[in-house]
């Protein structure tokens, strides 16, 4: 009974930390998100992968993400200090201004934060993100 019950707790006290929320598609297209008085793209890296934030000045646009073996694009919608994406993932927006970009995104614990920094002209910015950014 040990042998079942003590991973179980485990696994939903790990559920419990993740940054995966149970938004469904309509949901995500019903948010109304945070204007901006700017817009642009920022870029860097987050250990061994680029990432690229793309938003407009009503707080849509597209994160990416390219760990050199494959990308990941998130359509993307910025409510307040939140992030939300169509997947289902959320990031915590702990810094936004016309030059910099700090979000922050937690998995089963683990944290992760993306610095940014304003790239308009995609310099630091793979070409498979620079693909998916340029598509939506």
């Amino acid at each position: 009974m040990k042998n079942i019950l003590l991973p179980g707790i485990f696994a939903f006290a790990l559920v419990g930390c993740t940054s995966i929320t149970t938004m469904t598609p309509s949901q995500f297209n019903q948010l109304t998100a945070t204007q901006i008085p700017f817009s642009g793209s920022w870029s860097g890296e987050a250990g061994s992968s680029m990432a690229v934030l793309n938003l407009n000045r009503q707080g849509s646009g597209v994160l990416c993400l390219d760990d050199r073996k494959e990308a990941m694009s998130y359509k993307v919608k910025l409510v307040d200090n939140v992030l939300y994406s169509d997947q289902g993932v959320k990031f915590n927006v702990k810094a936004l201004n016309n030059s910099n970009a700090k979000i922050h995104m937690s998995l089963l614990g683990l944290g992760v934060t993306l610095d940014l920094n304003k790239d308009d002209q995609f310099k630091h910015v793979t070409p498979r993100c620079k693909s998916r950014v340029a598509a939506l």
